[in-house]
């Protein structure tokens, strides 16, 4: 747990087979403020990591660290350079 916000976030996707093709959802949590946000994408590959993160960092800020549930996404050379 953070001391603080924007200092741990725990990430990780959900499948929800109701939402059809956007069935992937991924869910970011800042465990300080239990400030959620969620994003649903077609796929689990590195671009929809990125571009969960571009849109939560929009909305809650830059945390100062990231928890994962060490998804295939998550090790690639693309998130990691991001």
């Amino acid at each position: 747990r953070g001391l603080r916000a924007r200092q741990i976030w725990q990430t990780g996707v959900i499948h929800i087979a109701e939402f059809g093709k956007l069935k992937f959802v991924r869910v970011a949590i800042d465990t300080f403020s239990s400030v959620i946000i969620a994003t649903a994408h077609t796929g689990e590959s590195a671009k929809d990591v990125v571009r969960h993160w571009q849109r939560a960092f929009s909305v809650a800020g830059v945390p100062s660290q990231t928890k994962t549930d060490n998804g295939p996404a998550y090790p690639s050379h693309k998130v990691n350079s991001f």
